[in-house]
């Protein structure tokens, strides 16, 4: 009988352990946007740029898009690509609104500089049905002419 008692707190924290490890192996399926990876390229990413009302920049390439619904019936995208630095300017200028420029979230290695990168949030004014309703651009420019863009929209 005294072994039952101890076995009770042992069965639990079996369990709890499970459900901790189980949640590390869906978050990393899922996927994590600031990922130096990205996402996992799951979705089609015209469709998905479509959905998060960006036209897809001329020559953008290593695209890697996903998308998700939620139990609610709304559907989030995450992904990123790689375009010419020079032509991202102009990129961000022809969204139907102009984003606005946001601190960089996460963290920073010593060595960080935020001119380098810029991120963007956009809410649009008005709904459009099965697109998002807003969405965030991180825009890092990478070593040579080309830079990285991260985004995700809901």
């Amino acid at each position: 009988m005294a072994t039952r008692g101890v076995s009770k707190p042992v069965l639990w924290v079996a369990v709890a352990v499970g459900l901790a490890v189980g949640a590390g192996v869906l978050w990393s399926a899922v996927g994590d946007p600031d990922d130096a990876d990205g996402p996992r390229g799951t979705a089609d990413c015209a469709a998905v740029l479509e959905f998060a009302r960006m036209a897809p920049p001329a020559g953008f390439r290593d695209g890697r898009c996903d998308r998700t619904a939620a139990a609610d019936g709304r559907a989030s995208v995450l992904g990123s690509f790689r375009m010419e630095h020079a032509d991202v300017e102009a990129w961000v200028a022809s969204f139907p609104k102009a984003p606005e420029r946001v601190a960089c979230p996460g963290p920073h290695p010593d060595n960080y500089d935020p001119e380098s990168e810029g991120c963007f949030g956009l809410v649009h004014d008005v709904p459009q049905p099965g697109r998002a309703a807003g969405l965030r651009l991180r825009i890092t420019p990478e070593v040579g002419t080309t830079a990285k863009v991260r985004f995700d929209a809901s």
